[in-house]
């Protein structure tokens, strides 16, 4: 005997079934693209940002400066990037990598702006494995801060 009810009952129940499917597999998609992408952006991300030996250097001054310097090794010398806040505009100011023997080395010089902060790439023939120390060292011979490698 057929029963139009319960035929549209299983057809419903077929239909349904086969919605669902769709629906968990578009979605096990989505999250399965949302992840892959996710690890190829963090991968990106560190590979620009990375370097190995890299280091970076932080310290804040008793009065408020600070600074932060990303020491980048290249052949036999660094490369040097300093983000720098809380120098009083107009003083004159240099950049001094310090190695491990006590000898300072002048990576760079500048007049602080007024109320900016300061950015500064410097370089320097220091072996990177020898990095001691970088200071902000105003041109009349005061520290202003000093950023210490460990």
């Amino acid at each position: 005997m057929h029963d139009p009810i319960l035929d549209r009952t299983l057809r419903r129940v077929r239909a349904e079934r086969v919605r669902d499917h769709r629906r968990r597999g578009g979605v096990a998609a989505a999250v399965g693209t949302t992840l892959a992408a996710a690890v190829l952006a963090g991968g990106v991300y560190l590979g620009q940002h990375s370097v190995p030996g890299e280091r970076v250097l932080v310290a804040t001054a008793a009065d408020g400066v600070r600074m932060t310097v990303t020491a980048t090794p290249a052949d036999g010398w660094l490369r040097l990037r300093a983000d720098l806040d809380g120098i009083d505009p107009g003083q004159r100011c240099e950049l001094v990598v310090t190695d491990t023997a006590g000898r300072r080395y002048l990576a760079g010089g500048w007049v602080a702006s007024r109320g900016e902060d300061t950015s500064l790439a410097g370089a320097v023939v220091v072996d990177p494995r020898d990095l001691a120390a970088v200071s902000v060292v105003t041109t009349d011979g005061r520290t202003l801060v000093t950023a210490t490698a460990r």
